[in-house]
């Protein structure tokens, strides 16, 4: 009975330990450590998208919206420039409370088109950026899907 208590409370731990963010340098850590990826501009990365699609690149901007149902995608700007950013296979989340907060995404970049359904349903999670009775047809956005999330202060 004790052997099963004990592997019990260690599972516990082991649970509540890997839900706490790590941290990294002066913020809160989220998802798989960083590489040594190239850390590129957001102007670069979205006047060369294509030469990034495919590729695993590190990007520092703010956070402009965040999902507010689950935290599981953000959008990062520099102030002229957008990104959507999600989190690798859901298998990690951002606080929803983290908008205009500086960050660097680690992830892999692809240009990619959503459907209508699909871009209203992100405008219905995000903080009421977008009336999701605007977006008419298909959309053609470009993404990072991340690895790895530092949210600094």
């Amino acid at each position: 009975m004790k052997s099963k208590n004990f592997m019990a409370l260690l599972l516990l731990t082991v649970l509540a330990v890997a839900t706490v963010p790590a941290r990294n340098g002066t913020g809160n850590h989220f998802g798989a450590p960083f590489t040594k990826a190239k850390l590129v501009s957001l102007a670069d990365l979205t006047a060369k998208a294509e030469s990034y699609t495919g590729k695993t690149v590190k990007v520092k901007g703010t956070i402009k919206d965040v999902c507010q149902r689950e935290g599981c995608w953000l959008v990062l700007t520099d102030g002229t420039r957008e990104l959507r950013v999600s989190m690798k296979d859901h298998a990690f989340t951002v606080p929803k409370d983290a908008a205009n907060k500086t960050v660097i995404v680690e992830g892999i970049i692809e240009k990619k088109t959503i459907s209508e359904e699909t871009a209203r349903q992100y405008a219905e999670e995000s903080a009421g950026m977008i009336d999701p009775h605007s977006i008419k047809g298909a959309q053609v956005i470009l993404t990072l899907t991340a690895t790895g999330v530092r949210i600094n202060g």
